[in-house]
């Protein structure tokens, strides 16, 4: 019985596909450099970013090089690559809760503004200098400009 040394798909289509996927990580990983966003969301998205330059490469080698009959390496390859994908899924959702986390204490930062605003009377700021919201509330004075 002989058996054809085969891979998943064809290398030709796999490893172009893996060069593009990879030099789209990296661009959008050196990117991260200059992007403004709290430092632990930072850290985050960097560490998921180097994880998938490291699994794009595996996934390449197990879907257009490694041999489906060399049972051994082929289980290997894909144990690498299941560990990879669940470490990015792992790092994407703490990245989640950190944001959950930002948005909360975003709410509770604003509501806190909106309530001293509205008991001095004196409406809320929006975030700009010297921009107000004027108050709506019945018989209230007009803010001190």
């Amino acid at each position: 019985m002989s058996t054809v040394a085969q891979s998943i798909a064809p290398a030709w289509f796999v490893l172009p596909m893996a060069v593009v996927a990879l030099l789209v990580t990296a661009g959008h990983w050196i990117s991260l450099a200059r992007a403004e966003m709290p430092a632990a969301r930072k850290r985050l998205r960097t560490a998921n970013g180097l994880v998938m330059m490291l699994a794009i490469p595996v996934l390449a080698y197990g879907f257009g090089v490694v041999d489906t009959t060399d049972h051994r390496r082929f289980v290997l390859t894909w144990m690498a690559a299941s560990g990879l994908i669940i470490i990015v899924v792992a790092l994407a959702a703490l990245d989640l809760c950190a944001t959950f986390v930002l948005a909360h204490k975003a709410r509770r930062d604003l509501r806190a503004e909106f309530i001293r605003g509205r008991d001095r009377g004196q409406g809320v700021a929006l975030g700009t200098p010297g921009t107000q919201v004027a108050n709506t509330r019945q018989g209230a004075d007009p803010p001190a400009e």
